[in-house]
């Protein structure tokens, strides 16, 4: 078996990643990710890459061939060092998700605890959200969704010699091994996932998973953090999907009209979580464009499709403008769409690669990831809705 491990960050990363595999594969070809979706090498990757990277970018995607020419995904690796409180960790959540809702099995490393700022006196423990995500995709897709423990020494991470990738001797990254070494075993299955699902161990790790997430209590709407929600302070709220309609219908006429062309998929579900971000374009819409995914998974979705969910997701913008969306699109067009100039050797791969794909995985990441997932997005001054 070969293995093609496309990666950003620093070359550490291909060192540390041929300890992991440890031999397990005849060879490891390394790829570089894209920076942005907008390049020419982004529409050289394959489908399957191309799709986990439309809601967000894992540090590694591991990807396997038995024959050289056909692959498909393996594993997806987020090495999160950052202190692991509620919002860092549903921003690194989203990657998890991103992996997951596209058929590829994901390993998101985290702190349990890490101190302020590598080495400050406060000291962050990791919020059980992102366990609960983890364990409600594996509920939804019948697939691996794991958090690794990132070794630390009484809040201090231990990193592997002098880089900035986790120490291979600590015991999760030994139980980390274990389950690529599982996974590598798995893929020659024609049903690699389910094999590895079904392989040794998994679901103990499936139970242990969401022994820890529940540990402390479930997270809930009122405290989506779970535990004693210490920190976390919600801007969730669940309301009566056609009272929701009615208020804002009543800001304005224009409003009022376009709620009346609602698709009957959200106008039929009885109530909505509402969700309150407080940017969208700003930062990369970070937390936020995290925060969704998870409020998606934990609270609204009861099937594989964004489509099969038991309430509404509408983002309520308050402060925020309808123009940040205009804007943004009509700067996408004028500027970055291939389509604005004329066919030339530059811009071919673009060019060629929006033909067949349209700009679904190439505009600006906070626009992708609530079109994908928002049922509406409400703004001060307008309203868009999800054409399904």
């Amino acid at each position: 078996m070969n293995i093609i491990a496309y990666y950003e960050g620093d070359d550490g990363i291909k060192d540390w990643l041929t300890k992991l595999i440890d031999g397990r594969a005849e060879s490891i070809i390394f790829k570089k990710l894209p920076t942005s979706n907008l390049s020419s090498q982004f529409t050289k990757l394959p489908a399957y890459v191309a799709d986990i990277l439309n809601l967000d970018k894992p540090d590694i995607i591991l990807s396997g061939t038995v024959d050289g020419i056909h692959e498909k995904p393996l594993l997806s690796i987020e090495l999160a060092s950052c202190t692991p409180q509620y919002q860092h960790a549903l921003q690194r959540f989203s990657r998890m998700m991103a992996s997951v809702t596209n058929g590829c099995p994901s390993v998101v490393i985290l702190p349990e605890v890490k101190r302020e700022n590598g080495e400050g006196v406060r000291t962050y423990k990791r919020s059980s959200s992102i366990l609960y995500g983890a364990v409600r995709l594996m509920d939804i897709f019948r697939i691996p969704a794991f958090v690794f423990d990132w070794p630390n020494n009484d809040g201090l991470l231990l990193n592997e010699s002098n880089g900035s990738q986790p120490a291979l001797d600590s015991k999760s990254m030994i139980e980390l091994k274990d389950f690529i070494h599982k996974a590598i075993s798995a893929f020659n299955n024609l049903d690699y996932v389910e094999a590895l699902w079904r392989s040794e161990g998994v679901q103990d790790r499936v139970d242990l998973t969401r022994e820890q997430a529940y540990k402390g209590g479930a997270p809930t709407i009122s405290n989506p953090g779970g535990g004693n929600g210490a920190g976390v302070q919600a801007n969730l709220k669940i309301t009566p999907t056609n009272l929701f309609l009615s208020d804002i219908g009543s800001r304005s006429k224009q409003d009022s009209k376009i709620l009346a062309l609602l698709p009957n998929f959200i106008r039929s579900r009885n109530e909505s979580l509402i969700f309150r971000p407080t940017r969208l374009i700003q930062h990369a819409g970070d937390p936020y464009v995290g925060m969704i995914g998870y409020y998606d998974v934990a609270f609204c979705r009861i099937g594989k499709s964004s489509r099969d969910r038991r309430r509404n997701l509408i983002a309520h913008f308050q402060d925020v403008s309808i123009n940040e969306v205009e804007d943004t699109m009509k700067r996408f067009n004028d500027t970055s769409c291939p389509f604005s100039s004329p066919i030339q050797v530059n811009n071919i791969e673009q060019y060629s690669y929006h033909l067949k794909h349209g700009c679904r995985e190439t505009k600006t990441k906070p626009i992708r990831i609530y079109s994908e997932l928002a049922d509406i997005l409400v703004f001060s001054d307008g309203v868009i809705f999800n054409a399904g």
